[in-house]
């Protein structure tokens, strides 16, 4: 249970490299939150930085994008966003259960479907990246607490916040006042096509 727990983070992850790929060509000039009117957001602070979600998707033009997914009995949602600046590309993403208690500050535990990512170029412009997330395999720790899932305007609102580690042994990415608003689709064919093989 355990490694499918763990492989099915690894595709996310994936994915959400994949995203990232898919997106390189279409990266802003270094637009930030300041440019965007869609009342949408995804931000933290990331190492002590100001990190904004600023590549708008189609959906409602907002920077930051959730899907329904899963299999079996288990459904989550992928959220996810960029920030280009420049050359230079990052993402962070959160997944959590589709039936998460409202108001309640969780631990990520991938066990239970919760877990946070981020992703960065390993140098602006290469189109390689480093991974990081919140598993108790790479010393990663965190919360997050979801605190608007309305299912008719398909919006959910949260923050989150924690230590997103390295299986290289990289030095963690410290994530603090992280907040989302974004919208969320049920037809995962939404999300941008990639390239990634699993």
């Amino acid at each position: 249970m355990k490694q499918q727990i763990r492989e099915r983070f690894t595709v996310i992850l994936l994915i959400a490299v994949g995203f990232l790929l898919v997106q390189s060509c279409k990266k802003s000039s270094g637009d930030d939150a300041n440019n965007n009117t869609s009342g949408y957001y995804l931000t933290a602070n990331v190492n002590g930085q100001a990190w904004s979600a600023n590549v708008n998707s189609t959906l409602n033009n907002s920077p930051a994008i959730a899907a329904v997914t899963g299999s079996g009995s288990s459904t989550v949602l992928l959220l996810l966003g960029l920030k280009a600046v420049n050359k230079d590309t990052t993402a962070l993403v959160l997944i959590f259960p589709q039936n998460v208690a409202l108001n309640k500050t969780l631990n990520f535990d991938p066990a239970q479907y919760l877990e946070g990512a981020y992703v960065a170029e390993i140098t602006p412009g290469s189109g390689t990246y480093y991974g990081y997330n919140t598993t108790s395999a790479t010393g990663g720790s965190g919360t997050i607490t979801i605190t608007l899932f309305d299912q008719s305007s398909k919006t959910i609102e949260g923050t989150f916040a924690g230590s997103f580690g390295s299986q290289q042994g990289r030095p963690a990415v410290k994530v603090t006042d992280g907040k989302f608003r974004c919208v969320y689709t049920t037809d995962i064919t939404q999300l941008p096509k990639s390239n990634v093989k699993i």
